[in-house]
């Protein structure tokens, strides 16, 4: 049993199982066949009348103690691991409700508590902790992090002081455990009262995570003065920014519908330069930063 043979039985036995269900040859409803020895093949089809449906049924919960005409499969493995040997079968991967979290004061204010993170004697990406888990945020502003590095330099940024106080967070990527869900759905949460502050590159990819991220309202780059001097210097990136058209016709959409003026302004002026500015060299090259409102 894998997940794609449960989902596939799932919905074979759901939709009309008192009637018989014919279905496009594919190898995963042939394995079923195999395997449970229900069903037969007729003009390239497979078929499976109703009474193969209500055995196949017994024989899966039989095995497995799941029905798969009401059950899904668990989302963690520990709960698959009550069920069957294979805990892998968990409809969610094991870092699914993981973020990772950091402060650039060293300290997280979190369910009541205070979490010192040791910064002075070892340097981190911060804590990776269950989003769920988290109950209560004590910090007035959230920033969200594009770029992973950038989580254990929280610290060294030329930034506006309120911000040395704020919970920092990774968006999450597929590589680290940290999850782009998890991250969102935590700021979906804990929203109420505080403010959300996007913090990536300064590229149209970077602004469409800002404008895209859940309650943001303010995105956090290089201080304006700088905007020319970054864009035009030698550590600017134009190689990608071809690539990035269609991200670039959504941010001029949106320009129609109410964009900041700031944020217009610096649309504009990727526009003209036609490159783009990473969170790594803003820190690298100890460029200020300030914030700006989204709409």
């Amino acid at each position: 049993m894998n997940k794609d043979l449960y989902r596939w039985i799932c919905e074979l036995v759901r939709k009309n199982p008192a009637e018989t269900t014919e279905r496009p040859y594919s190898i995963t409803g042939r394995k079923v066949q195999e395997k449970y020895q229900c069903g037969h093949s007729r003009n390239g089809k497979l078929v499976f009348t109703a009474e193969d449906k209500r055995a196949l049924r017994i024989l899966v919960k039989d095995k497995f103690d799941l029905d798969p005409f009401v059950d899904d499969l668990p989302d963690r493995r520990t709960d698959v691991a009550r069920l069957h040997n294979n805990e892998k079968l968990a409809r969610k991967p094991a870092s699914h409700d993981h973020v990772l979290l950091n402060c650039p004061a060293g300290k997280l204010r979190l369910n009541g508590r205070h979490i010192d993170l040791q910064a002075p004697f070892i340097v981190s990406a911060g804590l990776t902790t269950l989003a769920s888990a988290i109950t209560e945020i004590d910090h007035a502003k959230l920033v969200v992090v594009e770029n992973l590095e950038i989580m254990s330099r929280c610290a060294e940024f030329i930034m506006p002081a309120a911000l040395h106080e704020a919970l920092w967070i990774y968006r999450g990527d597929s590589a680290t455990g940290a999850r782009v869900d998890a991250c969102h759905d935590l700021l979906r949460r804990h929203v109420a009262g505080k403010t959300v502050i996007a913090f990536s590159d300064m590229d149209p990819k970077g602004l469409e995570i800002a404008l895209t991220m859940p309650a943001a309202s303010h995105w956090l780059g290089p201080d304006r003065s700088m905007w020319a001097s970054c864009l035009k210097s030698k550590y600017a990136s134009r190689s990608g920014f071809d690539a990035q058209g269609e991200t670039m016709a959504y941010l001029l959409s949106n320009n129609k519908t109410g964009l900041s003026t700031e944020l217009a302004a610096l649309i504009a002026e990727l526009c003209d330069e036609r490159s783009s500015f990473r969170q790594e060299h803003m820190l690298a090259h100890a460029v200020p930063l300030a914030l700006y409102p989204l709409r």
